[in-house]
């Protein structure tokens, strides 16, 4: 009999654990973008892209120790909803300066996805895509 409670038990908490598993890999986010009135899902495929071109478009000045004026930036410099701004009213100098210019609309869509999912309020402990 006690075998049998044990046995149960451990199905229990298996199933338990399994079910929680696929409640967490079902999490889908979506962002609201400003520009285009709409929201969409964030996928793998959008923050990929927008780290290689945020690496390339935007670090390339915005390191720290820079010689080129830009302010160090990091992808929590600023709130979800602070990179929508950004990318939205176009008031910051890279955007007036006519940096921006190389980037397609497109371009700029992909590295303000990447920005807004790494951006400062994005950790949230009852998330488990901010665990480790």
């Amino acid at each position: 009999m006690g075998k049998k409670i044990a046995v149960v038990a451990v199905v229990a908490v298996f199933l338990a654990l399994l079910s929680q598993g696929l409640v967490f890999a079902g999490e889908t986010t979506y962002r609201f973008d400003p520009q285009s009135q709409s929201s969409r899902a964030m996928e793998y495929k959008n923050t990929w892209a927008g780290y290689k071109l945020y690496q390339s478009s935007c670090k390339s000045c915005h390191y720290r120790g820079n010689d080129k004026g830009a302010s160090f930036l990091e992808t929590d410099s600023r709130t979800m909803q602070g990179w929508n701004k950004v990318f939205y009213k176009k008031n910051v100098p890279c955007a007036k300066d006519g940096s921006w210019a190389k980037l397609s609309p497109e371009d700029l869509v992909v590295i303000n996805d990447y920005l807004y999912t790494k951006a400062y309020d994005t950790w949230d402990p009852r998330s488990n895509k901010s665990c480790g």
